[in-house]
């Protein structure tokens, strides 16, 4: 399978955000408060507030290596600490000096970290780890007693992740290069979206199982697949647009995950 993001997990927020791509090329009717391009665009601005609570805050992200999505001068001078994770000993060496690094499996053994941060947070990982409950477990054991788990995650059974999950490789990549030619494809980082479900009763029973007091999820709708068909994207808009007025969510697009031990 092949890892489905256009030029990076932040690349699209990171383009609606400098201008290098139209807003009017994404426009949908759908609620902003609900929009996929909200879950990128407001990622940053929540992670910050989930941050705020904390005084002298140890946070952790998750599958990051050398690129961390903040540079220590985007937190607030109540953190601490910036730690990055990854299962990668030499993706970590060549992260700029400043944060601290946890060399670990997400889906492995975290036990040499446990008890340690007041948040854990990621972006557009959790679809490529190979069991998601086990690492929604090692999240738990990481945290600190009343530290916050915040993830963005991509959600199954939106077309485009089903289409990423199932199809063969060939397959797929040559869908992509006809729906959506400008997106990367990464073979490298394949996404088996293993616990990534829209059906926020089905995560939250999931979360609550493995022991967190309190769970928020919250979906978002419409995604970017269709740009270059047009009668099939404006099928789609009108489609998300009555999702999301409607809270179907077994055909949300993204999710935040909110998650406290």
């Amino acid at each position: 399978m092949v890892a489905m993001e256009l030029r990076s997990p932040g690349g699209v927020a990171r383009s609606l955000r400098t201008g290098r791509i139209g807003k009017e090329e994404f426009e949908m009717a759908i609620d902003k408060a609900k929009a996929w391009d909200t879950s990128m665009l407001g990622y940053a601005d929540e992670l910050k507030r989930i941050v705020a609570a904390y005084q002298d805050a140890r946070i952790l992200e998750l599958g990051a290596g050398r690129r961390a999505s903040f540079t220590l001068d985007e937190m607030a001078g109540s953190v601490q600490s910036y730690t990055v994770n990854d299962i990668d000993e030499e993706e970590l060496s060549l992260l700029p000096g400043g944060y601290d690094k946890a060399c670990f499996d997400v889906c492995g053994d975290a036990s040499n970290f446990a008890d340690s941060y007041d948040v854990v947070f990621s972006r557009f990982l959790a679809e490529h780890v190979p069991d998601g409950e086990t690492m929604h477990r090692n999240v738990f054991e990481v945290l600190r007693p009343g530290g916050t788990a915040f993830h963005l995650i991509p959600t199954l059974y939106a077309m485009p992740f089903l289409i990423n999950k199932y199809m063969p490789e060939r397959l797929t990549q040559a869908m992509l290069r006809l729906l959506s030619p400008r997106r990367s494809i990464n073979p490298k980082f394949p996404a088996p979206y293993s616990g990534c479900y829209a059906n926020p009763s089905r995560m939250t029973k999931m979360l609550k199982g493995i022991g967190y007091r309190e769970v928020e999820f919250r979906n978002f709708y419409g995604h970017f697949y269709y740009e270059k068909i047009p009668v099939l994207k404006q099928v789609h808009e009108k489609f998300s647009e009555i999702a999301a007025d409607r809270d179907w969510h077994f055909v949300g697009t993204y999710a935040y995950i909110k998650a406290s031990r």
